[in-house]
């Protein structure tokens, strides 16, 4: 990555290769403001003419790309790969100083003047915008003129949550999004027909300077022009609904009836159309619609049966419509028929994936068999099986014996619209259908050191409770672990009885709990926030059982860390503790060549009670293709500890902070390159734990950040992302104090740099 960025530095000479002889290549456009109160961002974005794209905020790497072409091909893979020059064009210019006073205009800044210049030097072009804003216009009173009185008191009452008040400035697209406010809280308020078309301003600038006055009118009907209409916007309510399920087949069927289904049943206000036999239960229909017959109309409930519909995960698409019964109603009043047609989904389907992986350079190969089943009861329930195998070549780390890992196991899993218990979806404000999912799951690891099993079954819930926020709530989260052919070797170079302890049998019985927020990931947005928050208790029911029954306690082994007595069942000694951790992240978008992403995480455990252990399969670690990137995965930490020369990478803990950041920017094809920086580090909590160093203090914990940095390059496609990234360490908390800080101190070797192969981004 240094040399291409050396390369292309060097070839600025060559910038105006393809610019022809009587023309200037444009190398700058820039907007300047007097005022600090504008987005540079959105000022360039009304540019008609804009310089070529750039990376890393000064390389134009696209334009190079390009002028290394050959003159003689048109059409030549550098050509396509590259960005041709941009020619200066005075019309554009031109176009672009009127864009930038229109905004200034609609922004309020009536006064507002655009000068702009332009530099011509060695066959180049600098444009430069000066916005000179002015004193913006103000409100100076707002009238709310509404002409159908039966709207007046939903109008007044709205006033207060207006986008704008006395004393604003005059902003057009603020007064834009009032309109869509009121015209969207009209139509959750029975007014079907109501659009933004029968609201309008009219604004006066001329009595005094500086200030305005607004009228806002809300029309009635008689704008239409339609004399067989009452002036009178009328407020509708839902009187019926056909539903029509599956594909239209019978054609003799369509000629009489006006559709191609062969059966239908009416059930209330509800008929159903369908061929052969009803292919999903009605209670499904009932439970995915927001509106019944009877109840008022409401746009924001529309909204909320298709997100319910389209949740359910059975249908192609979905289509809805709303039409007005004839012979209902009067004046003022009206019903509307719903049409519901949904196309299904194929019901059964199978997939094998083939993938290969990587875990700190050891290379394997995983396969994959699913089958799904859509609706497996009629009640749009999802049934799942999937079936794994993976094999992977491991270096051990002991004379760099390699070593085949096996892994195989399966997972059955069945999820069902709706809370099945113990909670009443009905009584909680959803923002759409929630699941109860069910599974049980086994897997079998064959490891260089251990051989382990693990059982696993969980009851769960799923839910959002907005656009944004997801909700994963397992009630129950069982696990079983069987740890067998212990390698003695390993065991015997594991000095600490807590992470030897660690390597037992054990049992979590745990309630976990998520929530995810989401906004802007998947949109043209800017910028994108996101978070993650667990929360996990494990052990507090069995222990709580345990003393209700009076249950024995068992003695623990000779060499445990934790001599004290603990309870069992099964003869196997269940885990209890409570960990929680925070995942943020914020991105933002320059343009779209280029992005800047970021992360912070937090986590804590905390073992007490039956097991003051944190089961090594609950513990944190870093390092790796989604950690501190320049240390292999679990070879960092805890704290300032050092593991001996030649130990198998397994360092975990009780407690991990990380921060990253990470530069993206576009190459040519699918090709995305990045730089980035990451730091952090995991410590011990448990008092158990005696590894020098490891165990977290308020008075050093500052000094035993790892920081490294790198770069990447990306395959960025349709499908996948894979992922290449070179980690380099700049500062290692395992050495002395003084010496941490390598490039201060030393010069980098081989151990300094780690290689990691990944799919997705790392965060």
């Amino acid at each position: 990555m240094a040399a291409v960025l050396l390369v292309a530095t060097l070839s600025n000479c060559r910038m105006t290769r393809y610019v022809p002889e009587d023309d200037y290549l444009l190398k700058d456009s820039e907007v300047v403001i007097e005022k600090n109160n504008f987005e540079k961002k959105k000022l360039q974005s009304h540019l008609a003419q804009k310089e070529n794209l750039k990376i890393l905020g000064f390389m134009k790497f696209h334009l190079w790309l390009y002028n290394l072409s050959s003159k003689k091909r048109e059409n030549g893979l550098l050509k396509r790969a590259g960005e041709p020059p941009v020619i200066y064009n005075e019309g554009l210019k031109d176009k672009s100083a009127s864009q930038l006073q229109m905004y200034m205009h609609n922004k309020g800044y009536y006064q507002a003047e655009v000068d702009d210049t332009v530099l011509f030097k060695r066959k180049t072009a600098r444009v430069k915008y000066r916005i000179k804003p002015g004193d913006p216009y103000r409100i100076r009173n707002v009238n709310y003129i509404v002409n159908d009185e039966h709207l007046l008191p939903i109008v007044n009452e709205a006033r207060d949550d207006a986008y704008f008040k006395k004393g604003d400035i005059l902003d057009v697209e603020v007064l834009e999004n009032e309109r869509s406010r009121l015209t969207k809280l009209l139509r959750n308020s029975g007014y079907f027909n109501f659009s933004e078309d029968f609201i309008h301003y009219e604004i006066d600038t001329t009595r005094y300077r500086y200030l305005a006055d607004v009228d806002l009118i809300v029309e009635d009907r008689s704008v239409l022009r339609d004399k067989s209409q009452s002036k009178y916007h009328k407020t509708y309510e839902i009187d019926n609904y056909s539903v029509y399920i599956g594909e239209q087949k019978n054609q003799d069927f369509l000629a009489k009836s006006g559709h191609a289904y062969s059966d239908s049943v009416t059930e209330g206000n509800f008929t159903f159309f369908y061929n052969d036999k009803l292919p999903l239960k009605k209670h499904v229909i009932y439970k995915t619609i927001e509106m019944f017959p009877g109840d008022v109309y409401r746009q924001s409930f529309e909204d909320k049966t298709y997100n319910n519909l389209y949740t359910i995960r059975q249908f192609k698409y979905v289509d809805i419509k709303y039409n007005e019964v004839s012979g209902r109603g009067d004046s003022l009043n009206g019903y509307l028929g719903g049409q519901m047609y949904l196309p299904l989904q194929v019901k059964q389907n199978y997939s094998f994936d083939l993938e290969g992986t990587n875990t700190s350079g050891d290379l394997g190969v995983a396969g994959n068999l699913n089958y799904q089943h859509r609706n497996l009861f009629r009640g749009a329930e999802i049934f799942d099986i999937s079936l794994r195998g993976a094999t992977e070549r491991q270096i051990t780390g002991v004379d760099d014996e390699k070593y085949n890992t096996i892994e195989y196991g399966g997972r059955v899993r069945l999820t069902v619209p709706g809370f099945v218990f113990p909670f009443n979806e009905d009584k909680l404000n959803l923002h759409t259908i929630p699941f109860t999912t069910f599974s049980v799951a086994y897997n079998y690891q064959n490891r260089p050191y251990y051989t382990r099993t693990i059982v696993n079954a969980t009851l769960g819930y799923k839910w959002r409770s907005s656009d944004s926020r997801m909700h994963n709530f397992n009630l129950l989260d069982l696990n079983a672990v069987r740890i067998f052919s212990l390698n003695d070797d390993f065991i015997d170079q594991i000095k600490d009885l807590y992470i030897r302890s660690s390597y037992t049998d054990h049992i979590i019985s745990s309630s976990n709990y998520s929530l995810t927020y989401s906004k802007n990931r998947d949109s043209n947005s800017d910028d994108y926030v996101f978070y993650r928050m667990n929360i996990e208790a494990a052990g507090n029911f069995l222990w709580g059982l345990s003393n209700i029954l009076n249950r024995e306690k068992v003695e623990p082994g000779a060499d445990a860390s934790d001599q004290s007595l603990y309870y069992e069942y099964f003869d196997t000694r269940f885990a209890q503790y409570v960990r929680g951790d925070f995942d943020f992240r914020y991105g933002y978008r320059f343009d779209k060549y280029n992005m800047i992403a970021t992360r912070a995480f937090f986590g804590i455990a905390l073992p007490y009670g039956n097991f003051n252990l944190m089961p090594f399969e609950k513990q944190y670690f870093t390092g790796g293709a989604n950690g501190v990137r320049a240390w292999h995965v679990r070879s960092l930490g805890p704290g300032s500890y050092s593991a001996s020369q030649g130990e198998y990478p397994n360092q975990s803990a009780d407690l991990k902070l990380e921060a990253n950041v990470e530069y993206r920017f576009k190459l040519f094809w699918m090709l995305e390159g990045a730089l980035f920086v990451d730091a952090g580090n995991i410590w011990a909590i448990n008092s158990y734990d005696n590894r020098e160093g490891a165990v977290f203090r308020f008075n050093r914990f500052y000094n035993e950040f790892a920081v490294g940095t790198g770069t990447g390059l990306r395959i960025v496609s349709p499908y996948f992302i894979l992922r290449v990234d070179l980690g380099v360490k700049l500062r290692d908390p395992s050495l002395e104090m003084g010496q941490r800080w390598i490039h201060l101190n030393r010069g980098l070797t081989a151990d300094d740099l780690n290689f990691n192969i990944a799919i997705g981004y790392p965060f």
